[in-house]
């Protein structure tokens, strides 16, 4: 979450934020420690210490807290950051909000999701999942502000539009990961590697007749 949304974010807000990183930061350590089939919703709960009636309040399911994405992401506030932004650079401004929902703070969680998800390839299908969930959350939020920024009153579909925009970014992004890892980078280095694919991806639409 950007620091802009963090200003902006009320204290409801952030203890559902505190609790449902701390489900996850529980999921995946007891996922490393016991392989996910060992990592248990009540050894989860227990270890957040919370109950499990509260974990379904935030995860569907242990893979989802483990793979961390929900359907709350990206989070209101980052979103009425984004309809807001005074940047004018659409493509900028959508590719590092979903940079924020992939590349959470916690560089070590990261690795260590991305880890389990390597060695368990079936949470791969629950990220899918709930990827397609933050592109479509993602892609209103893009329309919205698309509308009322006056510059895309031309298109026929300013909807189909979003949701191209929100994959194309969301390409970028995932190669920007998978560029960064290659190298032996940290997650803090997806950022210099997004500014040189999305360099790339308006060098391309450039060029396309």
């Amino acid at each position: 979450m950007s620091a802009g949304a963090r200003e902006n974010e009320g204290l409801r807000a952030r203890k559902q934020r505190e609790t449902r990183n701390a489900i996850h930061r529980a999921a995946v350590d007891l996922a490393l420690e016991h392989g996910p089939d060992g990592a248990t919703v009540a050894a989860i709960s227990d270890r957040a210490d919370i109950s499990v009636r509260t974990f379904f309040n935030y995860y569907p399911t242990k893979e989802d807290a483990i793979v961390g994405l929900h359907e709350g992401l990206p989070s209101d506030a980052e979103l009425d950051e984004f309809r807001t932004a005074a940047s004018g650079d659409l493509i900028s401004d959508l590719s590092r909000l979903l940079l924020g929902v992939y590349t959470p703070d916690d560089d070590d969680l990261v690795a260590q999701r991305r880890s389990l998800i390597v060695q368990y390839p079936y949470l791969i299908q629950r990220q899918w999942v709930r990827m397609h969930g933050v592109e479509q959350r993602t892609a209103t939020a893009v329309a919205e502000r698309m509308r009322t920024a006056g510059d895309f009153s031309h298109l026929d579909d300013i909807d189909a539009a979003a949701e191209i925009l929100v994959m194309t970014c969301s390409g970028a992004l995932r190669l920007s990961i998978r560029k960064t890892i290659e190298h032996g980078g940290q997650p803090a280095d997806v950022l210099s590697r997004l500014d040189e694919s999305l360099h790339t991806l308006r060098e391309v639409l450039r060029t396309l007749p």
